[in-house]
């Protein structure tokens, strides 16, 4: 034991926790590389208000503690049960009631059967903090564009991770004077139906709400009225932001899955009716640029909302004025950088003839990078001290698992198909006729840097070859 003090929350004053090492082999084993936290709780009946005042008190301890892990006693003998209804959302709570103290061996059992059967590489939500990983040129490019109020577009193909770097860069650019605002505009109606009405609403209620958790005004917001159109939306924020600026606090407005308003297979995105969103691409921009207290960042699949001269019969406001950015497969470092470090924490360690199976079967697409790696550890056997995954067990794993995500591989060019649709015929004739490839592709530029930019394409020796993800197909 290396620290203990009693609980300082409400309530919970006669709990106490403890900081505690393990040996170097359990340490290795398990992948416990710091000081791991010992929760006490003397209340016969555990609660689920206690495991958060775990958490709560890991992230306060100004100690380098494991944060996604935490042991916890009581005397409920429903502790087990509850704790393991509990340890959702990567933070796994591990019962100490069947630990013989008498015994040091059922405490390594206890490790291995919690530890052994995580699975931290299978993700279905958007990754932040430490299970975030790479991207760090990307990031500190984005982080720059918010300093310096630069408007940016992030785009990339889907599950390439996009949303998981909003959310990232939402936490690193949040101050006690940059309040963020991040909004998924996947519930939007789509065009033909005007999305704009909806967005405005969502927006002023994100706006309030964020605004209250800093007990800071929102009256002009609250003003706005349900038939509130751009311009009326452009004047409230006006108000708003004017407030922020006395106190020397900026907004940043992060829209996520913007091919929702550009759905390119529903409506012409350069000549289409749909005019309001044109405006209201307008608003944001006449708000950056009256207010050195505001800009925006958009993300999703198509980078036509920021490319395309003409968006919905008008103007684009942003053409040549947003800054692109597109978010490619990790390079080989980023990639076992995550697969060592996410082994780590299950107590399994990676041969680098492993790594290099992993990568070359994905070509370091996130998803299916981690959708690999998650499937080799899914045969992993658990009644072992240490656990390793060698080249053979990643080879042996690619049939069964190349069957599992061609869908996803599918869905993923169906997409390229509907908002990138030059780029598709490029595609197409790489795999039939690819020696005429590289003409098309000195006629089309910028489609070219779009393919090489969203990893599906890679200049080889010779020329223009599909990436792995393509021969997944």
């Amino acid at each position: 034991m290396v620290h203990a003090q009693k609980c300082n929350v409400s309530g919970l004053q006669n709990c106490s926790l403890a900081l505690v090492r393990f040996s170097g082999a359990i340490e290795a084993a398990f992948g416990l590389t710091r000081e791991v936290m010992f929760f006490y709780s003397p209340y016969p009946d555990l609660q689920i208000r206690e495991l958060k005042a775990a958490k709560d008190a890991i992230k306060r301890l100004h100690r380098d503690v494991t944060p996604d892990l935490v042991f916890l006693s009581s005397p409920d003998p429903r502790a087990r049960q509850k704790l393991d209804d509990w340890s959702t959302g990567g933070f796994l709570a591990i019962p100490l009631s069947t630990v013989d103290p008498t015994d040091p061996v059922s405490l390594v059992a206890l490790l291995r059967d919690y530890i052994y059967a995580r699975d931290l590489f299978y993700e279905s939500t958007p990754v932040r903090g430490d299970r975030f990983f790479g991207r760090r040129q990307l990031m500190q490019a984005l982080r720059d564009d918010v300093s310096n109020q630069r408007v940016a577009g992030l785009f990339g193909l889907r599950k390439a991770g996009k949303t998981s770097v909003l959310t990232q860069l939402a936490d690193d650019v949040s101050t006690s004077t940059r309040l963020v605002v991040l909004r998924d505009l996947e519930s939007l109606p789509s065009p033909p139906i005007d999305p704009i009405p909806s967005l405005i609403k969502d927006l002023r209620d994100d706006f309030k709400e964020k605004l209250g958790q800093r007990r800071m005004s929102s009256k002009s917001l609250s003003a706005l009225e349900s038939s509130a159109d751009s311009s009326d939306f452009r004047r409230a924020m006006q108000g708003v932001l004017r407030q922020l600026a006395k106190s020397d606090t900026s907004l940043v407005l992060m829209l996520d899955e913007i091919e929702y308003l550009t759905p390119s297979d529903r409506i012409d995105i350069s000549e289409g009716e749909m005019t309001s969103i044109s405006q209201f691409l307008g608003a944001l921009r006449s708000l950056v640029q009256e207010n050195d207290n505001f800009t925006f960042i958009l993300s999703g699949l198509t980078s036509a909302i920021v490319e395309n001269g003409r968006l919905f019969g008008r103007p684009n406001p942003l053409f040549s004025w947003a800054k692109t950015h597109f978010l490619a497969p990790f390079d080989r470092t980023e990639a076992d950088e995550l697969a060592t470090s996410v082994g780590s924490r299950m107590g399994i360690q990676i041969d680098d003839g492993a790594l290099q199976a992993f990568f070359e079967a994905t070509g370091g697409h996130a998803f299916l990078y981690r959708n690999l790696a998650s499937s080799v550890v899914q045969e992993l056997p658990v009644d072992v001290f240490q656990r390793r995954i060698s080249r053979s067990d990643v080879l042996y794993a690619l049939d069964d698992w190349k069957r599992t995500v061609a869908g996803n591989i599918s869905e993923m060019i169906s997409h390229v198909r509907r908002y990138y649709p030059v780029e598709a015929i490029m595609l197409d004739l790489l795999f039939e006729a690819p020696a005429d490839f590289g003409d098309i592709a000195k006629e089309q530029p910028l489609e070219l840097q779009h393919l090489l930019s969203l990893g599906l394409v890679e200049k080889s020796e010779s020329g223009y070859q599909p990436t792995t993800v393509l021969s997944l197909l």
